[in-house]
């Protein structure tokens, strides 16, 4: 089982990359500082601690970059979205941001190769520009990895069209997007607290499958509100080219006749509580044993489907849980039938904010896989670990957790386990 993500960088960039993760992804849509310049607010507003998304950043998400209204009671109709932000003269500093991360960390892995190591790291210099047209009803978003794993990249491109009001409104992107990242409320998403997502949503199966992709196609959706947004109810389609067969996106020239889709339910309630439903069917090419004498290729079918949910306490304890069934075709040899391999994921985790701020965390994962006519295996990890913004603003972030995985591969039987501990410092500008 492999978990992606990053190394970093450090300095004056941190500040500035994390701010504006910050701002785009969750004030008023994704981390990134620009939309905070852009409304004159903190990172809280759309935030619980960047980038962990609150129900505002993500109705700010859904209305295409632009903020819900403070007056939506019921007494007249809501605005229409390209009244929305009507007053707000476009700026370029307002949609722009830098978001940089870098961290020190120790690793022990333990199995047939046993190693350690420690390291200071850039795990991620981005770039993001995003926000709205001024008096239309068109968005942007982009996402270039100035560095991230040793490589840059552009790693999304997405235009969009948000119509309607904004307690009714639905919206059309192309482009090349994140399958699941960023989506559904905060349980089933992949922006956390935590430096990595949760096992259980980005896990590499034997099929060289993850959710934590990011292919090229298009995203429908409709976002329905309560007076004061006291309650959302959000459906989201996405039709991708897919995978290829050694997992990484098909971006150009897709030899596939059928398309990868993902299903989204997303319900809001309380003072910051949510359920998720969530399902994704697709198909890959895959080359088994890769290599060896009887290396063979075939096409399985890929399906997933996960419920998750959260809800805040007094708003101080978030309890998070979810469940993400895996049923994916497979083959031991060319002419041998096709069968099934198969997970059930579990992952619990407890947020608490001593303050606005700062917070303490702790997450437990859990994977049960099997392939036919095999034995089952598991696979688990638990986290824990405290974050801290360093600014009023909350564009500065530092971090401390420690991780431990204990990984048993269902076709070998290999077990390998890792123990990581981890101090990062998040900049967002």
């Amino acid at each position: 089982m492999a978990l992606p993500r990053k190394k970093s960088w450090i300095s004056a960039a941190m500040p500035v990359l994390a701010a504006l993760c910050y701002m785009i992804l969750s004030q008023p849509a994704q981390a990134v500082p620009a939309f905070a310049r852009k409304y004159n607010l903190k990172c809280y507003s759309c935030h619980t601690i960047p980038p962990a998304l609150n129900k505002t950043g993500y109705m700010f998400k859904r209305l295409g970059y632009r903020l819900p209204p403070d007056e939506m009671d019921g007494s007249k109709p809501a605005p229409k979205i390209s009244e929305l932000d009507k007053n707000i003269k476009f700026s370029i500093t307002n949609s722009l941001a830098l978001v940089t991360q870098g961290s020190f960390t120790v690793d022990k892995t333990g199995g047939d190769s046993p190693s350690s190591s420690s390291s200071f790291n850039l795990d991620e210099a981005a770039l993001f520009v995003a926000g709205s047209l001024p008096q239309s009803n068109f968005s942007y978003f982009a996402q270039y990895e100035l560095y991230q794993g040793g490589s840059s990249d552009l790693e999304q491109a997405v235009v969009g069209y948000t119509a309607g009001r904004a307690n009714s409104s639905f919206f059309a992107k192309a482009g090349e997007m994140h399958m699941q990242e960023g989506e559904g409320t905060r349980a089933a998403m992949f922006y956390n607290l935590f430096p990595d997502p949760s096992p259980v949503l980005t896990y590499v199966n034997d099929l060289n499958f993850s959710l934590d992709q990011h292919p090229v196609g298009v995203n429908v959706g409709y976002t329905w509100a309560s007076n004061y947004f006291k309650q959302i109810f959000a459906v989201s389609a996405k039709v991708t080219n897919g995978l290829n067969a050694d997992g990484s996106e098909i971006l150009f020239n897709s030899t596939k006749n059928s398309k990868d889709v993902w299903l989204d339910a997303d319900y809001w309630f309380g003072p910051d509580g949510g359920v998720t439903f969530m399902t994704y069917y697709g198909s890959k090419d895959q080359v088994q044993n890769q290599g060896a004498a009887d290396e063979f290729t075939y096409r399985p079918t890929v399906r997933r489907y996960g419920i998750f949910g959260n809800y805040l306490f007094f708003d101080k304890l978030d309890v998070l849980g979810g469940y993400l069934r895996s049923r994916d075709d497979w083959k031991y040899e060319a002419g041998s039938p096709t069968t099934n391999f198969t997970a059930n994921g579990y992952r619990g985790e407890l947020d608490y904010y001593i303050q606005r701020g700062f917070a303490v965390m702790g997450r437990y994962d859990r994977l049960n896989q099997a392939i036919a006519g095999g034995p089952a295996v598991h696979t688990e990890a638990w986290s824990l670990g405290s974050e801290k913004a360093l600014t009023e603003l909350g564009n500065v972030v530092i971090r401390a957790t420690y991780n431990h995985e204990r990984d048993t591969d269902p076709v070998s039987g290999s077990l390998t386990t890792d123990k990581l501990f981890k101090l990062d410092l998040r900049v967002m500008w």
